[in-house]
């Protein structure tokens, strides 16, 4: 008996459909990964005196002639006045024979200075021309000054009358956070400093260098230029050891009052477990979006403030929530009634995180966060961030392995991978909340 059955399609059409459905699932796969994510090239090597450089560049540099160095040191200590006293001395008329900052030196030249300071990070930053007229007078200036920087004692003491009495915020979230007020080790949280101490510390800092951070284009000119003033610069720089030390803080969450009347401000703090993942770093970003968005629903809040510390062995965060005046609150403004008595603590919790239990809510946060991320990731300023506030050359997540790793990792982003995220980083026992009453 024979078969008679015919193919439902002949082989021109059998084709046709073939190529369609391949053309379909490439198109799906576009569609898929459709952040527009740039990938930095590394180029390493060290100084003469043997501390890292790592240059990153990418093609959409090439016709910018921004270039920013970054020299990131690793001086762990619980003095932050004393950090924050000498960058704030070194960025001011710390020049030899001059009375001018050395910002107002360095803008004729197109470049400025900056600096970055934490409790086990600190950094001395440069953005500056890469065009050859303005990069060697720029580089002869900064080798001058950081080689030898004269800090001044009337400097100083104009320095020690306008902030001793006021210092900042984070200063003291962090004393509360890290350290027992019946232990010594409180006392090291002082407001008071020496001019002695500075320049020592100044001193120290180059025994403690971590690496330097070159970000932007460069010719082979340019390369040889700022290749030898970083040698110059840091000729007596040594590598800090600080590196090899474990440090581990424990706290018990509290509420601390301050005054009393009516309430002005929440600062809180926590503390997080070091971040060892580009995933885990996207959902502090969706999950501090959400913390801001969701207190400043409220109708009682004026404003909310947040930072991260993302330091390699003790990373933190703290907010300010600052309150309307009772007076001027709106009245009847319609509000949800879940966000309404949202407290700050609560956001520190995962199971009560909004982003965590809605979808939609975190599909908002993450499409919001994949736009600023592509018009970020176009700034050498925004990676010069990322190499000295975010990753850590010894530590499980380099610079290296983000700019390789972060498009395919924020492509592949999911509700899942953040929840998880979230319940290893947040330390909930940690919270700590200062009160302050008007």
């Amino acid at each position: 008996m024979s078969d008679n059955s015919k193919p439902l399609f002949s082989r021109p059409v059998l084709a046709a459909i073939m190529l369609f459905c391949t053309l379909a699932i490439w198109l799906l796969n576009l569609t898929a990964l459709n952040s527009k994510l740039p990938s930095p090239k590394i180029e390493k090597w060290t100084t003469t005196s043997g501390i890292p450089v790592v240059w990153l560049k990418q093609a959409e540099w090439q016709d910018s002639n921004k270039l920013e160095i970054r020299f990131s040191f690793r001086s762990v200590t619980t003095n932050i006045t004393l950090i924050q006293t000498t960058l704030a001395m070194l960025m001011s008329d710390s020049l030899p024979l001059s009375t001018a900052s050395i910002n107002q030196r360095l803008a004729p030249l197109a470049a400025s200075a900056n600096s970055y300071y934490d409790h086990e990070n600190q950094t001395i930053g440069l953005t500056l021309s890469n065009e050859p007229q303005y990069l060697t007078p720029t580089l002869s200036l900064v080798t001058n000054w950081l080689r030898q920087p004269d800090f001044k004692p009337r400097t100083f003491d104009v320095w020690q009358n306008q902030h001793q009495a006021h210092p900042p915020v984070q200063h003291e979230l962090e004393a509360v956070l890290f350290f027992d007020k019946t232990n010594n080790q409180s006392n090291e949280f002082k407001t008071e400093v020496s001019l002695k101490q500075v320049t020592d510390y100044y001193q120290s800092l180059k025994s403690s260098a971590a690496t330097v951070f070159i970000v932007g284009d460069m010719s082979p000119e340019t390369k040889q230029i700022v290749e030898e003033a970083i040698n110059t610069i840091s000729q007596d720089y040594e590598l800090s050891r600080a590196s090899a030390e474990t440090i581990r803080y424990e706290s018990v969450s509290s509420t601390i009052q301050q005054n009393e009347g009516e309430l002005w401000q929440t600062r809180s703090a926590i503390a997080l477990m070091p971040v060892s993942s580009i995933k885990e770093w996207i959902s502090l970003q969706i999950w501090g979006a959400d913390l801001v968005s969701t207190l400043n629903q409220q109708q009682h809040i004026d404003f909310v403030q947040l930072a991260f510390t993302l330091s390699p062995q003790r990373p933190w965060a703290w907010w300010n929530i600052q309150y309307r005046d009772s007076v001027t609150e709106a009245e009847n403004e319609p509000v949800d009634d879940a966000s309404r008595f949202m407290s700050a603590k609560s956001l520190v919790f995962v199971e009560q995180v909004p982003s965590v239990n809605d979808e939609k809510t975190f599909e908002t946060l993450l499409d919001n966060f994949k736009q600023q991320l592509e018009q970020q990731t176009l700034s050498p300023t925004w990676w010069s961030y990322i190499a000295t506030q975010v990753t850590h050359e010894d530590g499980e997540l380099t610079v290296e392995q983000f700019a390789k790793g972060y498009k395919e990792a924020v492509d592949s982003f999911t509700l899942e991978d953040y929840q998880t995220a979230l319940q290893r980083l947040l330390k909930p026992s940690s919270y700590q909340e200062i009160q302050v009453y008007q």
